[in-house]
Order: C-alpha cells, then sequence, then structure tokens
C-alpha cells in the first residue's frame, strides 16, 4: 500500500468523470505528487500504482501516466525463491562491476518495531533502493558476513536458509515496465537487524546487470535505540538527551574511496557524530595504527574517505552527546565515555585517484627507486664525461688539421689611426701593404687619398668611408690613447702635422655612437689592433667589448675577421705572412721603439695645450711639378718608373719634338689604374705573401700609372 497522497482518484470520484477531463486538459500541476520530479515536467498527471498486502513495502512507490490502462505496470518477487530464481535467469557472474553515478541509490536505516503480545522490541533493516533510470528489474540480497550472536538466524545454518537443498541468502526484487516513470523507488523493511553482525546488502540492477554494495552493522539494541527515544514517557529525566550510539555502514560503490553513513533513531538529537579510522597490521590482527577522524555536523549523516589502500580496517563510530568522550584517562572519574560501534572492513584492491597511487607506489619503492635513481645518475655522469672527452679530442684533431680558406672576395677597410710620427705611420703603411697583398683587402688609408688628392674635402671623406664601407681597423698608439682621454682633451689637442686636420676623433666618435645603437651588428663591423709598442685598449674603448688583436702576431685572426669567418675566437689560424714581411714589420716597429728611446719627450710635441699658438704648423699649398719629356731618353726612363709601354722609335704619329707629357701624382690619376690593379690580383693566388716573392726583387717592377697626353704639345 502506498503512503503517498493520491489527490487525482480523490478528485475524480468526488466530482465525475467530465470534470476531470476538463482538468487534465489544462495540466492540473497542483495534483502532481511532490516526490517525483520527473511529474513536475510532464505534460500529464502521474499517480502511484504500488499496492501489496505486506506492510514491508509501504515506503515503496511506482509512478505511471494517469490514463494508462495498464494493469500490472510491476511484479514484485516477495520471496527468496522467487527472486533467486529470477537473478539465475540472467546467469549473472560472481562479481558485477559498480553501477554509474547517478543511476541507483542504495539506503539503509534502522526500523524499531515496539514491543507485541509474542515478541519483545526488536531492531529491523530498512532497504530502499531508487532507480533513476530506465531499468527492467531491481533487486536486493542480505548476506551475513559475520556475526557476535548465534541466535541471529540469517548467519545460521538452519533450514530456513536452504532452498531445494541450496542455501539462499534472503532476497526481494520488482521487475518494471516501460511504462513506469523514474524515479522509482523499491524498499523492504522487514529483515531483522541484529546486534554486532555484519551484513552485505548487495542491489543488483537489469539489464545493466551491475551492483551496488553496502556493508553494515548495529551496536546493542539499547544503544541504537535507547528508552527514552523510543518511549520518553519511561524515562525520569525526559529533559536531557539520552546517550545512544548510530548503525554504521560502509558504500563500495565509489571507486576512489568509500561512503561512511551512520543511521539513527528517528527521534535521536545530535550536533555531530564522529568516525575513528584505524589501520590494522598484516601480520598483527590485534595490533591498529590511527589514521584520521571523520565528522559530521548533523542532520548530515554521510562523509566519505579517501585515496584507501588495500588492506584491513577498522572503523568505529560515536555521537559526542553532553560531554562524552571517546577514551576516558583512568584517573578522570568524572568523563564519560561515549558509546561506540565498531566495523572490521576488508578492502581487497585499492580505492583512490592515480595521483595518490603513483605516490603511495613511490613510497613502496623508495629503495628501488633510489638504486635506480643512482644508477641512472652514474649513466648520465658517465655519458657526459664521456662526451666531454670525445669534445676534447675531437677539438684538439680539428686544431692539427689544416684547412685551406680561399679568400676571393676583396674586402674594403678603412685604416683609422692617429699619425703619431714618422715611424709609426710607416707601421701603419706596412700593415696597409700586408692587408693589401696577403689579406684580400681594399684598405682605405688617408695617406694614399687624401694626401695625393686636393680636391677632396677630409671631412667629406671621412663621412662617406664611414657611411659605406663594411670593416674598419683602429689602431691603438700613443697618440690615440691622449685623443681618446676626455679629461686630457679638454685642455690639449694634437697638433696637425699633415695638410688636413686630423680625423681620429670624429671618426671614434661615429664608431661609438655606431656601437651604442647597433651593439650586435657594429661587434662584426669594428677592431681594434695593437703593436708591441702600443698602450693598453684605454676603457671607453674596451667598455664597447670590440675585438682585439695584436699584431704581427694574430694577423691570421684578423684576416678572418675582416672576412666574416665565424669562431674566429677558438680558431687556430697559421701566420698568412711570408717570412720577408715579417721581417720589415719587425724592422718598422724596432724603428719605432728605438725613435721614443732616443726621444722620450717627442709626445710633448704633438700633445699641446689648445692656448700654444706656437704649436701652430704653416702648409703652403703646393702645385702639381710638371716635367716636360723631350727626348727618347727620358721616355724610356718615365717608361720604367711608371711602368708604361714606351713609344717605338719608327713611330712617326707625330714629330719627336711634340711628343710632351705632363706625369700627375698617383693619386691624380683616373679610377681606372684602381681597376687595373684589382685586376691583376684575380688570379686567386698572392705571390706577394710567399718567402719566394718578395716586393724588394730588384727586378720588380712598379704598379702602373695613367699618363695623360699634354694639350700644349699638340
Amino acid at each position: 500500500m502506498s503512503t503517498l497522497p493520491h489527490h487525482s482518484q480523490s478528485f475524480t470520484r468526488l466530482h465525475g468523470p467530465i470534470l476531470f477531463l476538463y482538468l487534465h486538459s489544462f495540466l492540473l500541476f497542483f495534483l502532481v505528487p511532490t516526490t517525483s520530479s520527473v511529474a513536475l515536467s510532464a505534460e500529464y498527471v502521474l499517480r502511484n500504482v504500488f499496492q501489496h498486502k505486506d506492510q514491508c513495502y509501504k515506503d515503496s512507490f511506482v509512478y505511471i501516466p494517469a490514463v494508462s490502462t495498464q494493469k500490472s505496470p510491476f511484479h514484485t518477487f516477495s520471496t527468496t525463491k522467487e527472486c533467486a530464481q529470477r537473478l539465475r535467469e540472467e546467469d549473472l557472474p560472481a562479481k558485477l562491476p559498480n553501477c554509474p553515478p547517478g543511476l541507483l541509490d542504495l539506503q539503509l536505516r534502522p526500523v524499531y518495531v515496539a514491543k507485541s503480545q509474542i515478541s519483545y522490541p526488536y531492531a529491523n533493516l530498512n532497504i530502499s533502493v531508487t532507480a533513476h533510470a530506465s531499468v527492467e528489474t531491481v533487486a536486493f540480497r542480505l548476506q551475513c558476513l559475520s556475526t557476535s550472536d548465534g541466535s541471529d538466524v540469517y548467519c545460521s545454518n538452519s533450514k530456513a536458509m536452504f532452498i531445494d537443498g541450496v542455501k539462499e541468502w534472503p532476497c526481494r526484487a520488482i521487475r518494471l515496465s516501460p511504462e513506469v516513470q523514474y524515479p522509482v523507488r523499491f524498499s523492504y523493511s522487514c529483515f531483522r537487524l541484529t546486534s554486532h553482525s555484519i551484513y552485505a546488502i548487495n542491489a543488483t540492477v537489469l539489464p545493466q546487470k551491475c551492483r551496488a554494495s553496502v556493508i553494515v552493522t548495529a551496536p546493542n539494541f539499547e544503544d541504537l535505540f535507547p528508552q527514552a527515544l523510543v518511549d520518553p514517557a519511561d524515562e525520569k529525566d525526559v529533559h536531557t538527551d539520552p546517550f545512544w550510539a548510530p548503525m554504521l555502514s560502509v558504500d563500495l560503490s565509489d571507486e576512489h574511496g568509500v561512503w561512511i553513513r551512520l543511521g539513527k533513531a528517528e527521534h535521536a538529537k545530535c550536533d555531530r557524530m564522529a568516525v575513528n579510522v584505524y589501520k590494522e597490521y598484516s601480520n598483527d590482527s590485534q595490533k591498529v595504527s590511527f589514521l584520521e577522524t571523520l565528522e559530521m555536523k548533523c542532520p548530515t549523516d554521510s562523509v566519505k574517505l579517501e585515496n584507501l589502500a588495500a588492506g584491513r580496517y577498522l572503523l568505529t563510530a560515536y555521537v559526542p552527546i553532553r560531554g562524552c568522550k571517546f577514551i576516558c584517562e583512568p584517573a578522570d572519574r568524572t568523563c564519560r565515555q561515549c558509546l561506540r560501534t565498531h566495523l572490521n572492513l576488508e578492502i581487497p584492491e585499492n580505492r583512490a585517484s592515480i595521483g595518490w597511487l603513483a605516490v603511495q607506489k613511490m613510497k613502496d619503492l623508495s629503495f628501488e627507486i633510489f638504486v635506480a635513481s643512482l644508477l641512472i645518475l652514474f649513466l648520465l655522469v658517465t655519458v657526459m664525461i664521456g662526451g666531454l672527452l670525445v669534445a676534447i679530442y675531437r677539438r684538439r684533431r680539428d686544431s692539427k688539421r689544416v684547412r685551406e680558406i680561399q679568400l676571393s672576395t676583396y674586402v674594403k677597410t678603412m685604416i683609422v689611426y692617429v699619425d703619431d710620427n714618422e715611424e709609426h705611420t710607416n707601421c701603419v703603411r706596412v700593415m696597409v701593404d700586408c692587408l693589401r697583398h696577403c689579406a684580400t683587402c681594399e684598405p682605405v688609408f688617408d695617406l694614399e687619398k687624401l694626401i695625393t688628392a686636393e680636391q677632396l674635402v677630409p671631412s667629406r671623406w671621412l663621412v662617406d668611408q664611414m657611411s659605406s664601407l663594411p670593416k674598419f681597423v683602429i689602431v691603438i698608439s700613443p697618440c690615440a690613447e691622449k685623443i681618446l682621454d676626455t679629461r686630457a682633451a679638454e685642455t690639449h689637442r694634437l697638433v696637425q702635422t699633415r695638410p688636413f686636420p686630423d680625423l681620429f676623433g670624429p671618426a671614434i666618435e661615429m664608431i661609438i655612437r655606431d656601437v651604442t645603437l647597433h651593439s650586435p651588428e657594429a661587434r662584426q663591423k669594428y677592431v681594434i689592433v695593437r703593436f708591441s709598442y702600443s698602450p693598453p685598449v684605454p676603457p671607453n674603448l674596451a667598455v664597447l667589448n670590440l675585438p682585439v688583436y695584436n699584431l704581427p702576431e694574430q694577423f691570421g685572426h684578423l684576416t678572418a675577421f675582416l672576412h666574416d669567418l665565424e669562431d674566429v675566437e677558438q680558431m687556430n689560424i697559421s701566420q698568412n705572412l711570408s717570412r720577408g714581411r715579417l721581417n720589415d714589420w719587425e724592422t718598422a716597429v724596432r724603428q719605432q721603439v728605438l725613435f721614443c728611446e732616443q726621444h722620450p719627450n717627442w709626445l710633448e710635441t704633438r700633445w699641446r695645450p689648445k692656448d700654444d699658438q706656437q704649436a701652430e704648423i704653416q702648409f703652403s699649398e703646393q702645385s702639381p711639378t710638371f716635367r716636360a719629356i723631350q727626348t727618347h731618353q727620358d721616355r724610356l726612363e718615365a717608361a720604367r718608373k711608371f711602368n708604361i709601354e714606351p713609344p717605338r722609335e719608327d713611330s712617326d704619329d707625330e714629330p719627336a719634338e711634340q711628343h710632351q707629357f705632363v706625369l700627375y701624382p698617383p693619386g691624380m690619376a683616373d679610377s681606372d689604374v684602381e681597376d687595373d690593379d684589382d685586376e691583376d690580383g684575380d688570379d686567386g693566388t698572392d705571390r706577394n705573401c710567399s718567402d719566394e716573392t718578395d716586393d724588394d726583387a730588384p727586378d720588380e717592377l712598379p704598379r702602373r700609372m695613367l699618363i695623360r697626353k699634354s694639350k700644349s704639345g699638340k
């Protein structure tokens, strides 16, 4: 029989079928039972059709549409024999998987049965299974796991537990038709609950073939149902809450843990309930280790115990009422110990998250992991040492390997220097000559460009070179150090010794600006060189972090830098200068050193105060020197000197007396001379850098110059 109100049938009996149809057409939601969430969104009224003569099913409900004509939307299997036969039809395995979340709810609660003429008061176990989705059959069984009371019929081998010679655990089931609306609750409250017995309740769902399992136990009957709760009239002090202990159940449906639920009498009051969790030792069942205490604030009656490893556990549930304690000290006579319920629980497999299982696995295998880590570390160190040895071996092997690099591109390079004295300028001139003939470079040297060409403006020429040339060589000298000293440059200046102002200072300022604005690119563009007598690189220039090479020892590295070869600093470059050129260079350096020793105060003659007017040197403009060539002997001498082909004696182009030529200095020649010089060096061989050929050879003719014919001779 149903305990829920049956509003629709009562309304129909009072007002007749016509009024019922009228109300049915307007969707009378006020008649929908409040226990069904599906009915609130349906287009028709639902009615509870669960009717059973046995009061043990009174908490069950099954809803179908009110206009349904089906006579039997459900069928109950009210005996263990019928229920067991229904389950055997499906040929179910001994172990079924857990039902998915949201499909099934299995709830247990104790039920007090009062004293009657034939029995004393006792407790029953109410089992309720609620299905939230479409199922065909719902069945549950009660299985005894252990007992301390021989009177528990479910845990005995009495004849009542055997059917056709086979022991069958108590079972009940219900089969539903497709017309049933969900949720559906199937409840049974007539299984006897014996104190300290442990039961397993298994709810099975078909056709899903899944299961929900709960283990339950109860304390003493008087602790679960104190007389003050079931019959307050017999209690002397009805104003004080009695002490009581809860029923303890564990739901095993969650894969990552277990749900602990506590049941109590209907009128029991509490502020909070607690459960102590202990782990039993595998080698000694008499010893346990405390894990944690789980607390629930009433009316909450469930809590989840997460991350459980496989093993045996002891759960102790109690309710702290009126100041009672879980454990009382022997000396404390005023302490009252709370009533408790114990449950021995065995977890056959781990119930935890993947992260927790990984941490536990690492703890269990900590020694093995430590040994493996040492082995891996040893292998890594061995591999690193081996790799380092191989790298060192390859580096040494590569350093001994000779690799020839052909420098096929001429690099225009400007020489930024100060004309300290004639000897220092001679050292720079030797360096320029080596760059031109041994480094495949085209040096831009002011002695060749400015002094020999009066029509060029020095400042314009400097700006043009700084903006167009790809490489610049900065030569450090004593006068260069003075110019770079900002404090000294405020009061002193370099005395001019050439027909144009010194260009080192403006060039350095443009270089510093370029390096500051374009640091990575500029470090591939500028290089600093020093001779053996040169001072250290000044701090304001060293801070730019430009490469520095000592010449002539590192002339090969300078050549590699000018041609943009990678890893110049790590390369073992052989000297690309011949012995003769090295001797010339060393001779020029010795002359500079000798000059400084013989004239210790030479720097004071060049570095003078700005207000010293006597240091000014006057330069007079000099016109080009003209020399008339009239005789045949003059023409031969000019041809030998300027490397031009002399005219033949039998040439009859013009009378000999009219053949007059004007010789200009080398800087006044056209650009064709430079082009001819480049073509002479394009054969890929640098004859000027070998020991066998030298520029000082007596039979070597100088480079050719262009000779223009004078107009006055026509």
